[in-house]
């Protein structure tokens, strides 16, 4: 039996990111992530999201360097792929994203 973290192409980071989601017709969700990776997103907010549904994401990434920190921005058009409990008896719904082209994020 092949377990789903044998089948997963990327690498999660639990990285605590910023995102805003913006739908079509819909409003605007800001979160943070929960874990994040260069195929999608995962997050928790009060209420799910459509499944199935197209929407634009903004995510901001903390970077650090020796002597620096910035934020790095990228967007990606994403689709929501699943939405469940979230972990550890958090309020709210989970929610996974699936970026429509994989994103660069090098996150180590």
């Amino acid at each position: 039996m092949v377990t789903s973290s044998e089948r997963r192409k990327h690498r999660r980071f639990e990285v605590p990111c910023r995102l805003r989601i913006e739908s079509p017709g819909g409003h605007d969700v800001r979160a943070r992530t929960v874990n994040v990776c260069d195929g999608g997103v995962y997050f928790v907010v009060d209420r799910g999201l459509e499944l199935g549904r197209e929407v634009y994401v903004q995510l901001t990434v903390p970077r650090d360097t020796a002597n620096t920190f910035f934020l790095e921005q990228f967007a990606a058009r994403a689709q929501v792929i699943r939405c469940d409990r979230p972990p550890l008896g958090q309020a709210g719904t989970g929610v996974a994203l699936k970026f429509e082209k994989e994103l660069a994020l090098d996150l180590f």
